[in-house]
């Protein structure tokens, strides 16, 4: 079927109007890139709990003694100071991350590879020997003599120590068991599960509060800011000037932070209204089983043997 002619008349006057007031295409590539983002990461979120429903020997044990575990071996790990200890502490958590049946891709895309990058690009400088000072295994400069500045001491020669591998290794291996471990229970533990057990383990209830609700505040801010950029694409057909751009997210800005000031004015009330008293409360759960007990020991036992590794 062919458009009717006025259809067609119409179309050829927005087009000559458009070459006479020399406007061009909406460009989206940045905002577009943002949203695809967007998308992802309640993508991740639907996907950390598919990873909390699946068979692991980890999401079978009760989410109390999950976190238990972890806490047990973030003050392990704290308390550890020779690369052996940490080693070994490493290759717990790699353990539980098998038990809980989380892919390597999972794991980086949760944080992890963030944390290794920062972590890396921390830990640089203290390799050199002009921060913890030492043997140099690998040279980097060379100069005509050791250099005084004020109460520092530049040596002769430049580079990478063996007591600054040491130094390095050590902070790498702590930091990056610490987050792996941490984003082991946030991955294999539904959020809901988490904040019952933090809360059962006597936390303060502001604190459990505040995270509650801050997660809950930033998928709606994200999902907020989704519906306004579509409905922005929906209504544009020319690009505008940087400056009108930059206005008009300036003013989304300012909306979403009324809106937010409201929301939380109403939510307030409401759960004021209903006899909240600032304390969440949490359908009672089943006690701790005989395999969770076990397993806690183990994860004592193998943390306190970590130590003599």
């Amino acid at each position: 079927m062919t458009p009717p002619v006025e259809d067609t008349a119409r179309e050829a006057q927005f087009s000559a109007m458009v070459q006479a007031r020399g406007l061009r295409s909406p460009r989206h590539g940045f905002l577009n890139r943002a949203l695809r983002r967007l998308a992802d990461f309640f993508a991740i979120s639907l996907l950390r709990e598919e990873i909390a429903r699946r068979s692991g020997l980890v999401q079978q044990l009760h989410p109390r003694a999950r976190l238990v575990a972890v806490l047990l071996v973030l003050l392990s790990v704290s308390l550890a100071s020779s690369l052996s200890a940490l080693s070994a502490h490493a290759l717990l958590v790699a353990g539980f991350v098998c038990m809980a049946r989380i892919r390597a891709r999972e794991m980086l895309g949760a944080g992890l590879l963030v944390a290794v990058v920062f972590s890396v690009m921390m830990t640089l400088p203290a390799t050199l020997n002009l921060a913890s000072g030492g043997t140099v295994l690998v040279p980097i400069l060379r100069l005509d003599g050791p250099w005084q500045l004020g109460p520092y001491v530049v040596p002769s020669v430049i580079g990478i120590s063996g007591e600054g591998l040491r130094t390095a290794g050590t902070f790498l291996l702590r930091t990056l068991t610490s987050t792996a471990a941490v984003l082991c229970l946030a991955l294999s533990t539904r959020w809901t599960d988490l904040l019952a057990s933090l809360r059962s383990l006597r936390f303060p209830p502001l604190f459990v509060q505040t995270i509650g609700m801050t997660v809950r505040y930033l998928h709606l801010l994200l999902r907020q800011s989704e519906e306004v950029h579509l409905g922005k694409k929906s209504r544009t057909i020319c690009r505008r000037p940087l400056a009108s751009d930059q206005m008009w997210v300036g003013s989304r800005l300012a909306a979403a932070w009324e809106k937010s000031l409201h929301l939380m004015t109403d939510v307030t009330d409401a759960m004021t209204a209903r006899g909240f008293t600032g304390d969440f409360r949490f359908a009672p759960g089943r006690a701790l089983a005989a395999a969770d007990w076990a397993f806690l020991v183990l994860a004592a036992v193998v943390c306190a043997a970590a130590h003599f590794a």
